[in-house]
């Protein structure tokens, strides 16, 4: 998995956030998103983070044949496509009259929960069936078809049924959110002895030119008792 944050073409430009990120070990970019509420904009969300997932693999200068496919899956629990009864959609580039399928790197695949509770087994059908599953005991039917399943549904009932499992959470985000606070502390304050440094070196060479001290206060931001200060401790 890898970070999940689309890259930024322009200093002011949107920065997306995807569910999940995935380079596979052949070098393809997949992206999962979950839509638990309609967004009348989803189509040309959906194509815009794939567009991304292809320009964020090459750099200036790069060749074209550093791309590899890049894979969107939108998992939806809104009913997008009415008028089919398919759950599975795989939408790429085609000729619709000369029946022919662009040789592309580009695909998004639409898959439609509720869709899914009335298909025929598969392993896609289960994991679609648990994402749908709103009771234990409907959780614990679906498990019961996949290891892999059972496993997330291990994960699910220790997260949210362990209340001292949500309290380590809840501690270990407190820590990571105070240490992250601390480096900001002590970013601003490196910064601002920097600064402070910056100040006084200019002072120095001033005094050393002579020049009036209430010109290097006012130049410097330095109050003119330490502008004397700095004259009476030079060589």
């Amino acid at each position: 998995m890898i970070d999940p944050h689309l890259l930024r073409r322009h200093k002011d430009g949107k920065l997306g956030i995807l569910d999940l990120r995935i380079e596979t070990k052949s070098g393809n970019s997949v992206a999962v998103e979950l839509q638990v509420a309609p967004q009348p904009s989803i189509w040309k969300r959906m194509e815009y983070y794939n567009a991304r997932l292809l320009t964020d693999q090459v750099d200036s200068g790069d060749d074209y044949g550093k791309i590899n496919r890049a894979i969107s899956i939108l998992i939806s629990y809104p009913i997008l496509i009415k008028e089919n009864k398919e759950f599975h959609y795989k939408f790429v580039k085609h000729d619709k009259r000369a029946n022919i399928t662009y040789p592309g790197s580009s695909e998004i695949h639409v898959l439609e929960v509720q869709k899914a509770k009335d298909a025929e087994d598969s392993p896609l059908v289960n994991w679609l069936r648990f994402f749908a599953a709103e009771t234990a005991e409907e959780f614990t039917m679906v498990a019961q078809t996949r290891p892999a399943v059972a496993e997330a549904w291990g994960v699910v009932q220790y997260l949210s049924g362990d209340e001292e499992a949500r309290r380590l959470a809840e501690y270990e985000e407190m820590a990571r959110r105070d240490e992250a606070d601390r480096q900001k502390g002590a970013y601003k304050q490196g910064l601002q002895e920097g600064r402070q440094e910056e100040k006084l070196e200019v002072a120095r060479n001033a005094l050393r030119n002579n020049i009036e001290h209430s010109m290097i206060a006012d130049l410097t931001g330095l109050s003119l008792e330490e502008v004397k200060r700095l004259a009476a401790d030079l060589p």
